[in-house]
């Protein structure tokens, strides 16, 4: 036998003694962990049923916590690991966030190495809900980096369990105006020091885009947006009391100084009462933008104007002072009827969430 063969029956016998090593190690490894995990039984598993059912109920995977989490007995449900079956838990009590219309916001986002709690953003959420009147809504979702685009996002407060991802999804524009570089820089700032103090990276989109998009907007709104003012002018010598039940008899209710006709889809017009030496002015307003039914709301406004006007000549007004005719209030129906059009062509429907908050 050459120096060659020998040393080939070495290196294979070397081989093969490797993996006998190997695979005992692996065996024994194994049953060290299912011993710590199910216990020693002497009892064969696959032909020992009675007891099995017995002492274990068969649980099909689902959401529910197992009955058995907690009181140390054999654990062997197949469902999720405990972390994941408490987010999932804590995820079916928070509240899910409405879509965020893009035309009228920008997402930042705050992307957390590990999950954090509500305790983690209250500050932030708190001290930040909003910049010149436009409102910052924030969000929150369980998932991480390379998932958020498509993330299932939920409200920020309250919110149970744990998040890798906050988002904060700032108007660019409402009737202050646009969201400008300086309102712009001032959140990214705060976002960015947020981000800092708790070691985790932040998206967000280009400043120029954000102020020339939100100009855009602003002037589009401009264009749309509508304040219907009527006024109704009583002689002093008509009590208050008489003015107040004839707007009571016509559905309007007191709130302070102010009144205000309303269905149940919300506040349609409002109106204040000024008191000046020889005559008392009923102020009416119309803000078409926020008014789900303005149409509705001058019909009922034209109807209790008119009826103080045949008992106490009482004449319909505009905002100049001018008594409106019956041809001139027939001009204001068809004007206002344009102006609804044009807001529901343009996605701002009157009354709907985004007009409210896009004239707010």
């Amino acid at each position: 036998m050459n120096d060659l063969q020998l040393t080939l029956l070495i290196v294979g016998g070397g081989g093969i003694a490797a993996m006998i090593v190997y695979n005992w190690w692996q065996d024994y490894r194994l049953r060290k962990q299912a011993k710590e995990r199910f216990g020693e039984s002497d009892q064969d598993p696959l032909l020992n049923v009675v007891q099995v059912h017995s002492s274990h109920q068969r649980t099909e995977p689902g959401f529910e916590v197992h009955p058995f989490a907690s009181s140390g007995s054999n654990e062997t449900v197949a469902t999720q690991d405990s972390s994941d079956q408490g987010s999932t838990d804590s995820n079916l009590q928070n509240t899910p966030q409405p879509p965020i219309d893009k035309r009228i916001f920008a997402d930042f986002i705050v992307q957390f190495e590990e999950g954090k709690d509500a305790n983690t953003w209250k500050n932030l959420v708190d001290g930040l809900e909003q910049i010149n009147r436009k409102r910052i809504v924030y969000s929150v979702s369980p998932d991480g980096a390379g998932a958020v685009s498509e993330s299932f996002w939920f409200k920020a407060s309250p919110y149970l369990g744990t998040a890798k991802s906050l988002k904060a999804s700032v108007q660019i524009a409402n009737r202050k105006g646009p969201l400008s570089s300086i309102e712009f820089s001032e959140v990214l700032g705060k976002l960015k020091r947020f981000a800092d103090d708790h070691n985790a990276d932040i998206e967000f989109p280009e400043m120029k885009e954000v102020v020339a998009k939100a100009e855009t907007l602003d002037q589009a709104a401009a264009a749309l947006d509508t304040l219907l003012g009527l006024h109704c002018l009583l002689p002093d010598t008509v009590q208050e009391t008489t003015a107040v039940e004839f707007l009571t008899q016509a559905g309007w209710l007191q709130k302070g100084h102010q009144w205000f006709l309303s269905d149940e889809t919300g506040v349609l017009a409002s109106m204040v009462i000024h008191n000046a030496p020889g005559k008392r002015l009923l102020s009416f307003n119309i803000d078409v933008p926020n008014s789900p039914e303005p149409v509705k709301a001058l019909g009922d406004i034209v109807t209790v104007c008119h009826s103080m006007n045949e008992k106490f000549g009482a004449p319909l007004m505009d905002d100049s002072g001018r008594t409106l005719s019956t041809q001139a209030i027939e001009g204001i129906y068809n004007q206002l009827i344009e102006r609804v059009r044009n807001l529901t062509d343009s996605g701002f429907t009157p009354g709907g969430s985004v007009a409210r908050t896009l004239f707010s």
